[in-house]
């Protein structure tokens, strides 16, 4: 919109396209609710305030009347492939629920398709959707599982290209723990980044307060997404970090650091809300940001501090508060109209100036783009896999003191469990009555081979195994099983699919969700992905698995870095802060 016509509607000289009338206002910028009407024209809000001057015969008029008028919520840091949908099927899925910006990187789309696949789902979400893609450089992809695996893109040359594409705004995931160790790689890219003004988006897993104070020292200004303790929340908004709170599927953070701010009488200007990692099935039940706002509030944070938390907070957190986080003039139009503060749910949705969205559902569905062909048939093994390829040997029938990751319901931070298991005619097998389970990770894009089988506690599989194609930062393999030949047939399966979600058991498919591009996105409609996923846990959980959220949890125990302890990747076993493999039987280190 040229700006001078918004300029013209405010004087009355030019009447709006659509002005909101009747509603209250939710001011995110003083915090106050009052009366006032909201005039659009175009993309953007020309007038607050009574806008009786800017209406014609030509204008649309929403009756707001017993409705709040909230900003668009912005997602502060999420991985939309994690979801197991394209780009516009999660704006589909987002947007009725009042989301009108993510930050995101599309670092699984990059690991397997280069930048060229970052470009490509860019210009697709903005030709398809009005879902605003706040782009952070894919740190994750261009770190992957480094020493333990990288694809070899990004290289360093393509994300310093990336950071002058319009929609970038930062980098994603900048990891602390690799500042503070002083990693020049990651120093480089954080000052050529600050040097365009780009938001350092950081991830501080388990950095305690004096690690916090180093990498807050050298990069000055950040935020942080992995914040899992109230006192670990205090101490980084008072460093004058940026905190952002998640509800995610497996990551569930909100309740618990929410608690921190009923006791402590701190600002929360700071802090952003986000849902990282989201499943379309936790989103179909439970909602998304919207959730994260609802769940603030039950959690005793003040409806309005709640609100500006998925709004002003994120925009200002990105430097996009110029255009994005308030209705206000001069802003882009995206606003949520809602019938309660404290129930926060969309009952209509303006994007970019226009109604998408009416009582939770949308006008009318955003048309899916074809994907390029480097998208499909990604998942490739160098043979097919066996049941032997799993076995785990050993030169003794005495019991073996082992090392076995240990994963809960509790969050994705997993644990080092040592424990005895007696093997049986030389090889180390399944204990399903103490929840000792295999888990195997394979390499499953440059046709290398590799391949590793550790031990697991936590699934509570008593049959068959589940397997999947998506786990970060490179997206391996990932199997757990009772059983080898059941976790042979998953592997196989899967590269018959094209990659996605499996249950087997008996050596028969009991749940499946296909995911054939690039080995996690479905190219099925929304409602089809939510089934897919529904019935893939369901499966999970008839077989014994007793994970909310089994798929998510698996992805992240084949993450081998940044978070957690005991990891799997191709390589091995991984003890994650010591950067190293180390081996199943604990004597043999």
């Amino acid at each position: 919109m040229e700006r001078y016509a918004l300029a013209k509607v405010a004087l009355g000289k030019e009447a709006a396209d659509l002005v909101i009338c009747g509603g209250k206002l939710v001011n995110v910028c003083t915090k106050e609710v009052y009366d006032a009407d909201v005039a659009i024209k175009g993309d953007s809000i020309a007038y607050i305030g009574d806008c009786t001057h800017t209406i014609d015969e030509n204008t649309e008029i929403i009756d707001a009347k017993g409705k709040y008028i909230c900003p668009g919520l912005i997602d502060q840091h999420v991985h939309t492939y994690e979801s197991q949908m394209d780009v516009v099927e999660y704006a589909n899925a987002v947007v009725p629920l009042g989301v009108t910006g993510v930050v995101n990187d599309f670092y699984g789309e990059c690991v397997i398709g280069g930048i060229k696949a970052i470009r490509s789902s860019l210009d697709i979400a903005k030709k398809q959707t009005p879902l605003k893609i706040f782009f952070a450089l894919p740190m994750p992809a261009y770190y992957q599982n480094l020493p333990f695996y990288h694809v070899g893109h990004p290289t360093e040359e393509e994300m310093i290209e990336m950071m002058d594409w319009e929609e970038c705004v930062g980098l994603n995931d900048t990891f602390g723990s690799k500042m503070i160790a002083n990693d020049p790689k990651m120093q480089r890219l954080i000052d050529e980044a600050q040097k365009r003004r780009l938001e350092v988006c950081g991830h501080g897993s388990e950095l305690s307060e004096k690690q916090s104070n180093a990498w807050m020292a050298y990069v000055r200004r950040t935020d942080d997404h992995e914040c899992t303790q109230p006192e670990e929340l205090l101490y980084k908004l008072r460093m004058g970090m940026y905190v952002s709170m998640r509800v995610g599927s497996g990551c569930v953070e909100i309740p618990r650091l929410a608690k921190a701010l009923s006791y402590a009488d701190v600002d929360t200007r700071h802090i952003t809300l986000n849902t990282d990692v989201c499943s379309p099935l936790r989103m179909s039940e439970e909602g998304h940001l919207d959730n994260c706002v609802r769940t603030c509030i039950k959690n005793g944070i003040h409806p309005i501090d709640a609100i500006c938390m998925a709004t002003i907070n994120t925009a200002e957190c990105i430097r996009k508060d110029d255009l994005f986080g308030s209705v206000a003039p001069g802003k882009i139009a995206d606003i949520v109209l809602v019938k309660d503060l404290v129930d926060f749910r969309a009952d209509t949705v303006i994007a970019n100036g226009r109604v998408v969205a009416k009582d939770g559902k949308l006008l009318e569905p955003f048309k899916r783009a074809p994907y390029p062909e480097y998208a499909y048939n990604t998942v490739r093994l160098k043979r097919e896999i066996r049941a032997s390829d799993f076995a785990i040997s050993c030169n003794s029938n005495t019991a073996q003191k082992v090392r076995v990751i240990g994963c809960s319901n509790e969050g994705i931070i997993t644990t080092e469990i040592h424990t005895e298991i007696v093997p049986e005619d030389g090889f180390i097998r399944p204990d399903t009555e103490r929840d000792i389970l295999k888990i195997a990770s394979l390499e499953r894009t440059k046709l290398s081979g590799d391949m590793y089988t550790a031990l697991i506690h936590g699934f509570g599989l008593k049959s068959g195994a589940i397997a999947s194609t998506y786990n970060p930062h490179n997206q391996h393999m990932t199997i757990v099983g009772t059983n080898d030949e059941d976790m042979a047939f998953a592997a196989n399966k899967l590269v018959e699919m094209g990659g996605g979600f499996i249950v087997v058991e008996k050596g028969e498919v009991k749940a499946a969700l296909p995911l054939p591009m690039y080995g996690l996105l479905s190219d099925m409609p929304l409602e089809s992905v939510v089934e897919g996923v529904r019935s893939v846990y369901s499966a999970s959980w008839d077989i014994g698995c007793v994970l909310s959220e089994p798929f998510h949890t698996l992805a992240f125990v084949g993450l081998p870095v940044i978070i957690g302890n005991l990891k799997i990747s191709p390589t091995g076993l991984v003890d994650v802060w010591a950067e190293k493999n180390v081996p199943l039987f604990i004597e043999e280190a």
